[in-house]
């Protein structure tokens, strides 16, 4: 039975670990619309100026791509606002987070704990493009991860103390400074 984290986070007791239960932010879709509306403006416009103009194939060719390739992607963020939500599992001796839509697996990463360390919520630096507050951050085999959940800060904190419980992090000290002297 899943049981209210923080905002809209759910989680659950499973064997030795947790579930937690992250659905896509909704509110993102707002700001992915605006940017659809104005895209398909631009691509009006230009559709317009190349009936009146003679514009060179292969730049016409490149603009048309370029515009179905962006309206694409923002019509699969708007879907993902509605329908997607991201899985984390952890357990003793993994750290495995999935990311859905409707029951459809997209993405799915695992971590060993023993690898992980320095778990942090850093905010978003294109929130005011994105609408996206932010996401958990950690070092893991010396490489920074990103987990890209569009969480809020309080709901990170929430998270990453319901995940200390399960296991131990180490704390790293280079991210710690480097994260605040930034």
């Amino acid at each position: 039975m899943l049981e209210k984290l923080a905002g809209r986070l759910k989680w659950e007791r499973t064997g030795d670990g947790i579930r937690v239960v992250i659905p896509a932010c909704a509110r993102i879709m707002l700001i992915h619309m605006f940017w659809l509306i104005l895209w398909c403006c631009v691509w009006g416009l230009f559709l317009y100026r190349v009936h009146d103009k003679n514009i060179d194939s292969y730049f016409q060719l490149f603009w048309l791509v370029l515009c179905a390739a962006v309206s694409i992607r923002l019509i699969a963020a708007i879907f993902w606002s509605l329908a997607g939500k991201t899985t984390l599992i952890l357990d003793r001796n993994q750290l495995q987070i999935a990311s859905q839509i409707m029951g459809l697996q997209l993405d799915k990463q695992t971590y060993a704990n023993a690898d992980v360390r320095g778990l942090r919520f850093v905010p978003s630096m294109m929130r005011a493009l994105t609408g996206r507050p932010g996401g958990i951050w950690f070092v893991e085999n010396n490489k920074l991860r990103q987990l890209d959940l569009a969480i809020s800060e309080n709901e990170a904190m929430a998270l990453i103390d319901k995940m200390l419980q399960i296991y131990k992090f180490p704390i790293d000290r280079a991210w710690e400074y480097r994260s605040t002297s930034a």
